[in-house]
């Protein structure tokens, strides 16, 4: 009351002033002043000049601004509803003309904002009505096209809001487009309500099915998101048969496997700048079936193992009959990510890094992200697993920015699984995973979820009863049930990792065998897998020593050959892990010199490759073997590093149970 008496107290045009800039909030650009001055006829620099003087206004270069809020809010009140409307709207189409006219962006975002707070009921005229949504149009696009989703969705609605009564018989193409867009910005901000609603519109009133065909893409996303995923495949698969694009599933993986050979028989043919310059496609329902057959890659790889590479085959071989697409980036960095899981490194590097090419060709922001995120994970078998963290912080930003939501969840929770195994602090990639979490929950992307439970982090920091089970309400069932067997499989391993790491014996041999009987084989190079296949080599040789079933040795064998033949591609990312398992299979076989100089080996390049995880692992290891053979003064050394190292990585619950041996080895080496 006390600054709306101050204000009433300047002379009327002041007050006037005040007024017109308390309607375009906090502050105004001297430019859109210029504009109303001109263009309205309105006397506003030298009444703004005063009131500057007299306290109320502060300016910054061209920038006028209110001193304090309360001021703005007391002039803003001065104004009765029906005259905030009308100026509002009277300073909006004055605008309007400037911005079109000028090409300004922020004009036009202040011009459209401030005609949606105007009364849309005055606006009677139909033409008027229908430039006002083609206006929120405008702005919602260029408010896309600068990754403020949030921002689009408000002008898309409000643009709807404005479309005359009949326009779907009467503005057919504008209310399409709006539509379309806020279906889209919906998506992107995790708007699921908004997102129902606009698509059903489209559908019951869309004029055929091309129309549709946007809105049914944003759809079946969500049903991905939503953890629907076999509803999602459905639906994906329905439009695809509607697109002439008919898929069949093999009889077998040897079939599969036939076609991948044929598929790698054409591509030889072909160069990389070939392939960067091929033909563009041009048939837009094989540009539609691309963009669907790309959506399907990622619920395929969680549920449908054998369906997936029948995809990524068919976006390979349209791209290959009808010309390249922004979405055949997609198709060729899975290929590449399927020939990696077949133990085809390199070739399967050539396409990783051919993708990436076609991201920087098309310059396209849509497909970037995942690219970025599936690339990296094929990358990371071949050059240093470290460098792929800021890959995947790029792919998360790109995915932002593109309103995929799923995907920059997907490069989120892929670096923070590269920062754990690489060695960074347990509580900061908690944090991290807790942050990744609440993002998804917020934006209702649940089908990725099972990636950042942290319960196994927890028990690592805080001890082994710190959480109460390695599965307290029965996840891998959860997902198997689901029909998500990537899902199961993760959360099996889990609870296989966090026991080994414990050295429970009895609970260890039950998650292996629990985890081997949901593997699952979902022809997608993934580096978590090394460290999955890494870890149950490990538990495979323990197994054997405490049991003696040969088929323990055969597998823990079988996976230091897998290692073995990823060192050569990689001696910096998996060398130390091959020495370990070959150490371990000295160990087994008591050939305990050449166990003794595996292990040291192993060390010695876990620390040169700056892999503390597996630094940590190799000096327990080595531990318990020089237990195993008296051998006390060594192995009172390899605990102290294996105790140092678990608590460099944040692991402090492990390292506390490291203190017996400690104890037993010191007191026996001093005998």
């Amino acid at each position: 009351e006390l600054l709306t008496n101050s204000i009433g107290r300047l002379p009327s045009d002041v007050q006037d002033a005040l007024c017109t800039l308390s309607c375009f909030g906090a502050s105004i650009h001297l430019d859109i002043v210029d504009v109303l001055e001109r263009d309205l006829d309105l006397q506003l620099q030298n009444s703004l000049e005063v009131a500057r003087k007299e306290g109320f206004l502060e300016k910054f270069d061209r920038t006028i601004q209110f001193s304090h809020d309360r001021v703005q809010e007391s002039a803003f009140n001065m104004l009765n509803s029906q005259d905030r409307r009308a100026k509002h709207s009277g300073y909006g189409f004055a605008l309007c003309i400037h911005a079109m006219n000028g090409c300004d962006d922020s004009m036009l975002f202040t011009a459209v904002d401030q005609i949606n707070r105007g009364d849309p009921t005055v606006i009677v005229n139909p033409e008027q009505r229908s430039l006002v949504a083609a206006l929120n149009l405008q702005a919602g696009k260029k408010a896309m096209e600068m990754s403020d989703y949030l921002s689009a969705l408000s002008f898309f609605e409000y643009g709807i809001s404005f479309l005359q009564e009949r326009h779907w018989q009467q503005d057919y193409d504008l209310s399409l487009e709006l539509f379309n867009c806020s279906t889209k910005s919906a998506y992107a901000v995790g708007d699921q309500d908004k997102l129902k609603l606009r698509s059903d519109e489209v559908l019951a009133f869309g004029r055929c099915f091309e129309d549709k065909l946007i809105v049914l893409y944003y759809f079946v996303s969500a049903l991905c998101d939503a953890c629907l995923l076999n509803e999602a495949i459905a639906k994906a698969i329905w439009v695809l048969s509607m697109l002439g694009e008919n898929l069949h599933q093999t009889s077998s993986r040897d079939e599969t496997l036939i076609l991948v050979e044929e598929t790698k028989k054409m591509l030889i043919e072909v160069s990389d700048d070939d392939l960067l310059n091929y033909n563009l496609m041009t048939d837009s329902s094989k540009i539609m079936a691309m963009k669907f057959l790309s959506r399907l890659e990622v619920p395929l790889v969680m549920t449908n193992s054998d369906f997936f590479p029948i995809v990524v085959l068919q976006m390979v071989k349209l791209t290959l009959l009808h010309g390249m697409t922004p979405m055949s980036a997609i198709g060729f960095v899975y290929f590449g990510s399927m020939l990696a899981s077949l133990g085809q490194l390199r070739e399967g590097y050539r396409f990783a890094n051919l993708a990436k090419k076609l991201v920087q060709r098309f310059g396209s922001k849509e497909m970037a992200g995942e690219v970025i995120a599936i690339s990296s994970q094929t990358i990371g078998y071949i050059e240093p697993m470290q460098s792929i963290i800021l890959f995947h912080a790029e792919g998360h930003t790109t995915a932002l920015e593109a309103g995929d939501i799923r995907i920059a969840s997907l490069n989120l929770l892929l670096q923070c699984n590269t920062l754990v195994w690489c060695g960074s602090s347990l509580n900061d990639a908690k944090i991290m995973f807790d942050e990744a979490s609440h993002f998804m929950k917020q934006h209702n992307v649940l089908s990725l979820l099972f990636i950042a439970e942290t319960r196994e982090l927890d028990k690592l920091v805080n001890g082994w009863e710190s959480v109460t089970s390695t599965d307290p309400d029965g996840s891998s069932e959860y997902y198997l049930q689901g029909k998500n067997p990537l899902a199961a499989q993760s959360s099996r391993f889990q609870g296989l990792m966090i026991s080994f790491i414990y050295r429970n014996f009895e609970v260890t041999e039950s998650a292996a065998e629990r985890y081997i009987g949901c593997k699952y084989d979902s022809w997608i190079a993934l580096n978590y897998k090394t460290i999955e296949t890494f870890i149950l080599g490990l538990v495979s040789f323990w197994i054997f020593r405490q049991t003696n079933r040969i088929q323990w040795l055969e597998t823990g064998v079988r996976i230091k050959q897998i290692m073995e033949k990823w060192s050569e591609t990689s001696r910096w990312n998996f060398l130390q892990k091959f020495y370990l398992l070959e150490a371990e299979e000295h160990f087994c076989n008591e050939r305990y010199e050449s166990a003794k100089l595996s292990y040291d080996v192993a060390i010695a390049f876990a620390a040169k490759h700056k892999f503390i995880v597996d630094e940590a692992l190799a000096c327990e290891l080595a531990g318990y073997f020089a237990l195993r053979i008296s051998d006390h003064s060594n192995s009172l050394d390899y605990f102290k590093m294996a105790y140092e190292k678990y608590r460099d990585w944040g692991a402090h619950g492990k390292a506390a149970t490291l203190r017996p041996y400690l104890h037993f080895a010191q007191h026996n080496a001093q005998l």
